[in-house]
């Protein structure tokens, strides 16, 4: 079906439509409530206001739509789309990290109060996740100075012989030692999971009660001991009542836009006091700032991470209701979002902007710095023009198996990963550096000849022979206008084998090789490049040897996929034990159909009829 009878047909219902460019690349990802009416808007001129419209309608040559029941659904649907394309026309927001939440293992004989990131269904109680780990380190701080649970680390806790000093100053019972019984030790952990959900007022009615029981059994130093706790709970409970008067939960962003640039500041406000600032940087891509905040906000708390009461931005959001229902049901208390128009609320929104256009100016600091940079180079290795824009290559092998190439890509002195490229050699079977160089600068080039695409300047990882490789692909593609270097380690021949003495800069125009000064930051930058692009290509390297050391015979026989080769294995313990098996043995004991087992059983038999005499067989 063509795009025009697509669209047409298109449903009135929620749903995610993905657009893709002529190479079937999801190059947009979007979410609509009525999906016949948000595409039919792509489509028709003077409807909608956003400039990168046009310009990402220019891309498209397909779209593909996924129905949902509820727009919160497609809203879901989404983001889990967008992280896994990672189309470029949207806002992709990297930030992978798992946020921190309190362990305990209330299954456990003596547990303690741990922090971790990973939350697994091991039957442990998890708390959080907490703003930061400022907020966390609070928390156990209080927990270890009200209740004396232990404190000490698995390991710690299992080959301790004499209880610590917690012990001595009645921080801790000494469960390492069996100086607790595990009844009062798991009153202790009770309590502490009351203070981990915020339950103070029921915990000081149990220590209450438990202060009145010791002291009617007359133990009053026990009784003076709990009396003391339950004056510290009540001191910060009073403390966090005070604040919370004022101040809620809220989360507070700003941004600084310039040209296609944004950059978006978040502070993290805790019962009013700042916990945590970090910063965003993003390419708009001809994107309004109000759809990358509906995007940005969106994936922002799809991740595991604390939800608060208020949500506060510098923008109108089209999503601002739905996203308010999403983070509601998350949290299981109301959420608001808020675009304040008045009072306190906007100084926050005014504090978050500044913030905002500082991160922008530091980052200016470095790229004015590094334009230096890039002069320099122009000028030392004598080139035509300024690498603003340098793609790096390098070959990886072991003795000449799983070859593969990497290009990686610098522009103004940051990787582009959307740039990065890596081959699998196909022509070159034996070691030969220079012949697998050769294949992959023609593979790139030939293209990026074709489609107007080359940098400013090529660097190879090697000496001559490598640029000498590269020059005789210039000059068979007629590429004439791009400047070329190669850098190899130098080494002088007095150190020993394997020190680095220096990096030597070998150019077409001249006949010595170029040294830099080892701390000069032109070396330093393109040392960084080819590393990276060493890096990007080992990755690829040990992922096809991996991939290549767990291919099994049975993946060479039609109809045995992944959970059926698995139950083989399982049933007869090694590829040996199938081979060696009966067609009755194969249908018996893994339980699989005639045929099947006949073509199993018949292929080791023509495995064994094919390998030559005296020749071992490696699986």
């Amino acid at each position: 079906m063509n795009l025009e009878n697509k669209r047409k047909n298109l449903p009135s219902s929620p749903g995610v439509y993905l657009m893709k460019d002529a190479k079937y690349t999801v190059i947009y990802v979007g979410k609509a409530k009525n999906l016949k009416n948000r595409v039919k808007s792509y489509f028709q001129k003077n409807t909608d206001d956003r400039l990168y419209t046009e310009y990402l309608m220019r891309h498209v040559a397909d779209i593909d739509f996924v129905l949902t029941e509820t727009e919160k659904e497609a809203l879901i649907l989404e983001n889990n789309l967008i992280k896994q394309f990672k189309p470029k026309f949207n806002i992709n927001l990297r930030d992978d990290k798992t946020f921190i939440s309190i362990k305990l293992e209330v299954n456990k004989k003596f547990p303690y109060p741990k922090v971790v990131r990973q939350i697994d269904a091991d039957g442990a109680s998890y708390f959080g996740p907490y703003a930061s780990a400022r907020a966390v380190r609070e928390t156990l701080r209080y927990i270890h100075d009200t209740i004396p649970i232990r404190k000490c680390s698995d390991s710690v806790f299992k080959t301790r012989v004499k209880p610590c000093l917690y012990y001595q100053i009645h921080k801790c019972l000494g469960p390492c030692c069996n100086l607790v019984d595990e009844a009062t030790y798991r009153s202790l952990v009770d309590q502490v999971v009351l203070i981990l959900k915020g339950k103070h007022d029921e915990l000081i009615r149990m220590l209450k009660q438990q202060m009145y029981e010791e002291s009617k059994a007359m133990r009053y130093e026990k009784a003076a001991k709990t009396r003391d706790r339950i004056r510290a709970i009540e001191e910060t409970v009073e403390k966090q009542r005070i604040r919370s008067m004022t101040f809620v939960d809220r989360d507070v962003f700003g941004y600084y836009m310039r040209g296609n640039e944004v950059y978006i500041e978040v502070m993290f406000i805790r019962s009013g006091n700042m916990e945590e600032v970090i910063s965003y940087h993003f390419s708009t891509n001809h994107t309004t700032v109000e759809e990358v905040f509906r995007s940005f906000l969106n994936q922002f708390y799809n991740q595991t991470r604390f939800i608060p009461s208020e949500v506060i931005i510098p923008v109108e959001s089209a999503d601002a209701k739905l996203l308010e229902e999403w983070l509601t049901e998350k949290k299981g208390k109301k959420v608001e979002v808020i675009h304040p128009q008045r009072g306190d609320r906007v100084r926050l929104i005014e504090m978050a902007q500044k913030n905002a256009e500082n991160a922008y100016r530091v980052s200016q600091t470095p790229e004015e710095d590094f334009t230096r940079t890039l002069k320099t180079l122009k000028d030392t290795l004598m080139l035509r023009q300024t690498p603003e824009r340098i793609e790096c290559f390098d070959i990886s092998n072991i003795f000449g198996q799983q070859a593969v190439g990497s290009m990686v890509t610098f522009v103004q002195g940051r990787p582009d990963k959307s740039g990065y490229k890596r081959f699998k050699i196909k022509t070159v079977g034996k070691i030969d550096d220079y012949a697998m160089m050769r294949e992959v600068l023609t593979r790139r080039y030939k293209r990026a000849v074709e489609e107007g695409d080359l940098p400013h300047l090529i660097m190879v990882d090697g000496g001559k022979g490598q640029l000498g490789v590269a020059l005789r692909v210039f000059e068979k593609l007629a590429i004439g206008n791009v400047d070329l270097i190669a850098l190899a380690k130098g080494r002088k021949e007095s150190e020993p084998p394997g020190k680095r003495s220096g990096e030597q800069i070998f150019a077409p125009q001249t006949p010595e090789p170029i040294v830099l000064a080892p701390s000069s930051p032109e070396l330093l930058f393109l040392d960084r490049i080819r590393d990276e692009a060493h890096r990007f290509a080992v990755t690829y390297h040990r992922k096809l040897r991996e991939k290549e050391y767990y291919r099994s015979p049975l993946d060479e026989i039609p109809g045995i996929g992944v959970a059926r080769k698995r139950k083989l294995i399982r049933c007869f313990g090694s590829i040996e034990g199938i081979r060696n098996a009966t067609v009755e043995q194969l249908m018996e004991i893994s339980k699989i159909p005639s045929r099947q087992a006949h073509e199993i059983f018949h292929y080791f038999r023509k495995s064994v009829a094919a390998t030559p005499p005296d020749t071992d067989y490696h699986e």
